[in-house]
Formats: structure tokens, C-alpha cells, sequence
């Protein structure tokens, strides 16, 4: 485990928790804006891009990953502004997690030259599972304990203790206590 902790420059980062570990990252960009919890396991091939410049545009990106949380291979975290994704998580292989994108406003500009738009804030609460090929994308809540299917498209938030299917996603299940 130090092994990896030293291989992926821990020390960079704005924490890297105790007993976590990212298994050989495909990319890591602004370590020192990424906050790892404690027990975090993420497997190989993670794109943590975090981006502080882009096409004359200033951004402050934050991501956080809570305790306990784990992530598959190939997960892609897409950053100018806030990703916040909190403990007891489970996250399958071949995610996108992104707060923004590329402007399309100019039709003679390649779409990747183009500035990035406003970010919005994503956040997972506690105890959720993103399955496999998910994408979570701007201004997106995903409640707690809600479990969220394979190849879904979330585009909205989702209330806690609901399950999500589809693309785009929608609700098929929530689990009310009063009822």
C-alpha cells in the first residue's frame, strides 16, 4: 500500500487519507486540489481531471471522496468547480463525473478550443452505488442511498433511497418511510 500511496504522490495532494489508494491512474491534473478520505480504494485507470486554466478562463476546482468509498476502473472525474462525492459509496467501472463542458457557442471553433461553461456542483451523497458506464453531469444530486443503474444518464437530481434507470435517467423506485 505505501507503495502506491508514494507511487501516485500522496504528499501532492490537499489530502490523501489514511489507508487509501488509487491503483496506477491514467492521469492525475491539480493533485493539490483533490481531497481523498480515509479506506478510499479506486482502481486503475482514473482520469482525475482538474482544470485551474482553460482558454483564458480562471477556475477553482475541489473534488472530495469520502471515507470508505470505492471505484472502479476508468472512472473519469471532469472538474473546473465542484465534485463532492461522500462516504460508504460504491462506484462501478467506466464513469464520467463532470461539473461542466465545453461552450459550443462558435460553429468555426473545434468544440475542445472553446471555453468552458459555468460549473455547476455535483454531489453523491453517502451510501449510494453508480453502476457501470454511468454519467453524472452538471448541477446533479444524487440523494442518499440511492442506486443508480448501469448506463444511466443523470441530467437531474434524484431524491435519497431511489432507485435510477435509463437515459435520460429517471426515477423507477423511491422509498418513502411515512408510507
Amino acid at each position: 500500500m505505501l507503495y502506491w500511496r508514494r507511487r501516485v504522490g500522496a504528499h501532492r495532494f490537499a489530502r490523501f487519507g489514511r489507508g487509501s489508494i488509487i491503483h496506477r491512474p491514467l492521469g492525475i491534473l491539480c493533485p493539490h486540489r483533490i481531497e481523498i478520505g480515509d479506506r478510499v480504494v479506486i482502481h486503475k485507470d482514473a482520469m482525475f481531471s482538474l482544470v485551474e486554466e482553460a482558454h483564458g478562463r480562471r477556475h477553482e476546482p475541489r473534488l472530495r471522496i469520502g471515507d470508505d468509498t470505492r471505484i472502479g476502473h476508468g472512472i473519469w472525474f471532469s472538474c473546473v468547480g465542484n465534485i463532492e462525492i461522500g462516504e460508504d459509496n460504491l462506484l462501478g467501472h467506466n464513469i464520467l463525473i463532470a461539473d461542466s463542458y465545453h461552450e459550443y457557442q462558435d460553429p468555426d471553433t473545434p468544440i475542445i478550443r472553446q471555453p468552458m461553461a459555468e460549473a455547476r456542483d455535483v454531489k453523491i451523497e453517502p451510501g449510494c452505488i453508480i453502476g457501470p458506464h454511468a454519467a453524472i453531469l452538471a448541477g446533479v444530486t444524487v440523494g442518499q442511498n440511492s442506486f443508480i443503474a448501469a448506463n444511466a444518464v443523470l441530467t437531474r437530481s434524484v431524491p435519497p433511497n431511489s432507485v435510477v434507470v435509463g437515459n435520460p435517467a429517471r426515477v423507477l423506485r423511491h422509498y418513502e418511510r411515512q408510507r
